[in-house]
């Protein structure tokens, strides 16, 4: 689907079960954000405007642009991807798909929908709301097809407020009522009273206050001592003044509340714990708990009950392909917050849905909890589930696992295991905490001592298949973040053994040469995906620059791309 709008194409193409031919006309005329960017900011740009006053001129005319679509009630497209190019199969259609991800944007309540390009081209030109969508592996062999389709209720929730044509309204309620997608029930939560104790000394029950700060979007809660609880909202730490100053007392129950006596007794003497717990009608918890200045402390990680799909949350669609390999070594890294868990899961659940696999799973602690689909999942807790990890992994070669996800490699001892399991036919996915995909396999090697590092190199050679590092960047056009991916691949064809031959010498500049001249193969620099993403509209000049590692080119391409020559 071409991301110009005009002029008009021919009428839709009618097939059998056509019946959005309305909305695929409001699609194509919807307004995509890059267009209206380059058309605000050009006329306004001369040879000699510095990249300080670019940059400002970017900020305000993507204010205009919201402001106007505001005004007139109009959502605006983002296009994804838009390299990707594909042919349409409709019998008939010349058209070429172009992009993997459609986002529809309400301007005026800031909601937003992912849609598969796919969906959207069939709805824009042929008037149905299905598509199949291709299933590759790193090879490009077929995996046969996945029946999508459009969902049609959340759809109508983004278009809300907006001007939207009544026929195409009318299509859309028609299509939701009759193809409804299966909605898990939504828990709700119910308010507890205080216990006698907290009663008595005024203390909030917990999940109270983890309730209220999920309903504000919380990604991250804080419970420390000599501060009200604090909430951590599109990366910003943000306290709830609504609950009163926590005491030591305070956290020491809250603390005591969510252990066991076992976990107590470890955690009293040892002053360090990880653990996990749902809460009914809010979510699961990640928590790390703590001590510091004489009181125990916490910090909570929200895990959503829905594992969001890999479109919604905009994943290059190469990430796809690695869940088909059949052994491997699949590594997502960013620092702590950056989304690597969410990452996973989505890959995990596309494989649920695609395979009919058996997925194990060793955490500290069990974070999403996956529904099994056609895949089977055995999801086991270290030091609940299994004493340690070294019997965990040598009971797991003997459970038949088709993909083995190590929730974090922190060690020489996870690593070994991870890169064994990796070459004795298994899929193996992990994280780590790096900020970069080729410093991520020197940090791998340098974990074990000089003497055995040349083998542990011919190992991650033979064994990785992708190396991701994950940031997420504020959004320019709404509130939220985006995710911003750095892909090292290791290919199955001539580019992929000149890859494992730079990972034996252990040639990190010939590495980054790699990632910036495959994105045939859909590897991408940090730069390359930052740009991108600016060019979509999606993140500005400025947190472009201060999340890149070679801002000096970035900023050459942003002007490159203006028209503008030169740094000034």
């Amino acid at each position: 689907m071409s991301s110009s709008t005009a002029p008009l194409p021919p009428q839709p193409i009618l097939v059998d079960g056509a019946d959005l031919v309305q909305l695929g006309t409001y699609f194509r005329t919807m307004p995509v954000l890059a267009d209206m960017i380059k058309d605000e900011l050009t006329p306004r740009l001369s040879r000699n405007t510095t990249d300080g006053e670019f940059r400002q001129l970017r900020r305000d005319a993507l204010d205009r642009i919201v402001n106007r679509c505001k005004e007139s009630k109009s959502a605006y497209r983002v296009i994804h991807f838009p390299e990707e190019q594909v042919p349409c199969k409709v019998d008939g259609c010349r058209e070429t798909i172009v992009g993997v991800y459609f986002e529809v944007v309400n301007p005026i309540s800031r909601a937003n929908i992912m849609l598969s390009m796919r969906i959207a081209h069939n709805i824009a030109f042929h008037g149905f709301g299905r598509a199949k969508e291709p299933m590759r592996n790193m090879g490009n062999s077929p995996f046969g097809d996945a029946d999508i389709q459009l969902d049609a209720e959340a759809l109508q929730k983004t278009l809300v407020g907006l001007d939207v044509p009544q026929a195409a309204a009318t299509e859309l309620k028609v299509f939701a009522d009759a193809n409804p997608l299966p909605k898990k029930a939504k828990l709700i939560f119910e308010k507890l009273e205080p216990t006698e104790f907290e009663a008595g000394r005024g203390i909030e029950p917990l999940f109270n206050i983890l309730a209220h700060l999920v309903e504000y979007g919380c990604a991250d809660i804080h419970i420390k001592s000599g501060h009200p609880p604090c909430g951590v909202l599109r990366g910003n730490v943000t306290p709830f003044t609504d609950f009163p100053v926590l005491t030591p007392e305070m956290t020491t129950h809250y603390v005591n509340t969510l252990m066991s006596e076992a976990q107590r007794d470890v955690f009293w003497k040892v002053r360090e714990m990880d653990l996990a717990f749902p809460v009914k009608g809010v979510g699961r918890f990640r928590c790390n708990v703590y001590h510091s200045a004489g009181a125990p402390g916490m910090v909570l990680r929200v895990i959503a009950d829905t594992i969001l799909p890999a479109e919604v949350l905009g994943l290059p669609p190469v990430l796809k392909k690695t869940v088909f390999e059949r052994q491997g070594l699949i590594l997502i890294t960013g620092q702590t917050g950056s989304g690597k868990t969410t990452t996973l899961a989505a890959l995990l659940e596309f494989a649920n849905v695609n395979r009919k696999i058996h997925v194990l799973t060793l955490e500290n602690p069990v974070e999403f909890v996956y529904e099994p689909k056609q895949a089977i999942f055995t999801q086991r807790e270290m030091e609940v589930d299994s004493m340690s990890f070294t019997m965990a992994m040598r009971g797991a070669l003997r459970q038949k696992p088709d993909i083995i996800l190590i929730g974090e490699m922190r060690d020489a001892e996870t690593i070994t295991s991870g890169l064994k399991a990796a070459e004795t036919g298994h899929l193996v996915m992990s994280t780590l905490h790096t900020n970069d995909a080729v410093q991520t396999i020197n940090r791998l090697i340098n974990t074990f001592p000089p003497h055995e590092q040349d083998a542990v190199r011919i190992q991650l050679a033979s064994s990785l298949k992708a190396s991701v590092a994950q940031r997420l960047i504020p959004r320019a056009d709404k509130p939220g973040r985006v995710a911003s991916l750095e892909i090292l691949l290791v290919t199955p064809n001539a580019r992929g053994e000149n890859t494992k031959n730079h990972i034996q010498k252990g040639n990190s500049d010939a590495l980054y040469q790699v990632l910036k001249t495959s994105l045939y193969d859909g590897m991408q620099s940090q730069n390359q995906a930052l740009f991108k993403h600016y060019c979509a509209g999606l993140i500005s000049a400025d947190d472009s620059l201060a999340n890149s590692d070679n801002p000096d080119e970035l900023i050459r391409l942003m002007r490159e791309h203006a028209g503008l020559t030169g740094s000034k």
